[in-house]
């Protein structure tokens, strides 16, 4: 018995010390008919206004290239939001097709009235891991120019992990717009599954973002954890 624990021991100090000179590499994996449900909370400022906002949405994935390019439903399942104290049900929200690529970059999204500011927000919730092993301590930026077809600006990111919290890596996240003259930012936390790259939770600071059917952009915090 003594043996098998001390053998038990150096087989999990081995798996550290690999982990520690190798690190780990993300990737997304998509799975035909998955679904992934995100709880969203938010609060924004409207003229010294406070509202606070709560979304459930469903992510769906519908199909699955050869190159690991993924067909992803895209609907929110509840919405509701709180303004001097009165609590609301939001109108019901198209769904939205999104096509990724497999890095998690948006390639495209098929739906009602999609317009520019879709898909400034998409590229700025996106996460997008480096190709090579990362590890707590490592550092990586992604830089995308502007979109003709789709007229998103250019963006960066800039990526930092700090911790490795149950199978998850905890990163600090800041993606910009590196183009207009009032361009859009969210800077915060990711918590990003090992696994396959979800986004299992997030605390994001949010500034001048553009949002669908909103006439002003929005600053605000929010953060979003997966639920089943």
């Amino acid at each position: 018995m003594k043996a098998l624990k001390i053998c038990g021991i150096a087989m999990l100090l081995t798996a550290a010390t690999a982990y520690a000179i190798d690190g780990v590499v993300l990737k997304y994996v998509y799975k035909k008919d998955a679904v992934t449900k995100t709880r969203i909370k938010g609060t924004i400022d409207v003229q010294g206004m406070e509202i606070t906002v709560t979304l459930l949405n469903q992510a769906k994935v519908l199909s699955v290239a050869e190159d690991g390019t993924a067909t992803v439903e895209d609907k929110t399942l509840e919405g509701k939001f709180s303004m001097n104290g009165q609590e609301q049900e939001m109108p019901e929200t198209p769904t939205y097709t999104m096509i990724m690529k497999p890095n998690g970059e948006i390639k495209e999204i098929k739906g009602l009235d999609v317009s520019e500011g879709m898909y400034r927000v998409q590229n700025l919730t996106a996460f997008i891991p480096p190709k090579e092993a990362i590890q707590v301590g490592s550092k990586w930026k992604n830089e995308v120019p502007a979109n003709k077809e789709t007229k998103a600006p250019g963006y960066k990111a800039e990526y930092s992990v700090l911790a490795d919290e149950n199978g998850s890596l905890k990163i600090q996240a800041k993606t910009t717009e590196t183009e207009g003259s009032d361009p859009a930012s969210m800077e915060g936390t990711l918590w990003i599954d090992k696994a396959n790259c979800d986004i299992v939770k997030s605390s994001m600071k949010w500034n001048n973002v553009p949002s669908p059917g909103v006439p002003f952009p929005i600053s605000g915090t929010f953060t979003s954890e997966r639920v089943k």
